[in-house]
């Protein structure tokens, strides 16, 4: 595979919790412009492939390469203000007592506004970023359906709103890659729904490149290019989503049935 068409490239991933070994030297190429999902049983290694890869934990072996370049030993605000590479975590955080438009803005200025100094500027430079923020809030808003409660404090909003507002949160820096975990769970099915295209929405018309781990595997099966598969800390299968489901190995260990 050509630079050209690897976003994330992680090589022999090596990650060990005293004697439990999370991660076994795994290897797993992240295409641009496609949206991977990542399944196993809990414990597999998902989440902490996810924390190797964005600074937050360490490992102890391996390599997490992002475009090429070996991000390996980068801190996390590094690697999300140089690579635009950004995660979101299975507890969603908003600032509840801002609305929508609001919330997106704070967002958007890390990668607006590049020290403190700048942030509270108030001359025309700073009073144009903040109107191309708030334009770009506005857009995304549309996009994610949150147009009707938008006016309200996003505390008042509920769950599945809530995580549609952190998605689009996440977009507001322009990223090139996002890894979501668990972005459906403890949402109602019309919400999914609308998680889903927003996903579709970002990956087709914005270029996001995305990995997703979730646990609905009938949802993930359908928005997914291609399906890597981890058991106890190894990779199982790295294939298609209608190959991955018939795989014997993976029903096994996984699919059940």
């Amino acid at each position: 595979m050509t630079a050209d068409t690897s976003m994330l490239r992680i090589e022999g991933l090596r990650k060990n919790y005293g004697a439990v070994a999370a991660l076994q030297g795994v290897d797993i190429e992240v295409r641009r412009g496609e949206v991977m999902g990542l399944i196993g049983p809990n414990g597999s290694g998902k989440s902490t492939l996810f924390d190797c890869c964005t600074g937050l934990q360490k490992s102890d072996a391996g390599r997490v390469l992002l475009k090429g370049v070996d991000i390996t030993d980068w801190p996390m605000n590094r690697i999300a203000r140089e690579g635009r590479f950004l995660r979101s975590f299975q507890k969603t955080v908003v600032f509840p007592t801002l609305d929508c438009e609001e919330n997106l803005v704070l967002a958007g200025q890390m990668s607006s506004f590049p020290n403190v100094l700048s942030t509270f500027w108030i001359g025309p430079s700073a009073k144009r970023r903040v109107i191309a923020l708030r334009k770009r809030a506005k857009e995304l808003i549309e996009i994610t359906g949150l147009s009707r409660v938008a006016h309200l404090p996003a505390g008042n909003m509920s769950g599945g709103q809530q995580k549609l507002l952190q998605f689009a949160s996440m977009l507001m820096p322009e990223p090139e890659l996002i890894l979501l975990d668990e972005p459906l769970a403890g949402i109602n099915p019309i919400l999914i729904e609308k998680v889903i295209q927003s996903i579709e929405h970002a990956n087709r018309e914005l270029g996001v490149t995305f990995v997703v781990i979730e646990h609905n595997t009938d949802v993930l099966m359908n928005l997914s290019h291609r399906v890597v598969v981890l058991h106890q800390g190894a990779k199982l299968a790295d294939d298609t989503p209608e190959a991955v489901v018939k795989n014997p190995e993976v029903i096994e260990a996984y699919l059940g049935g």
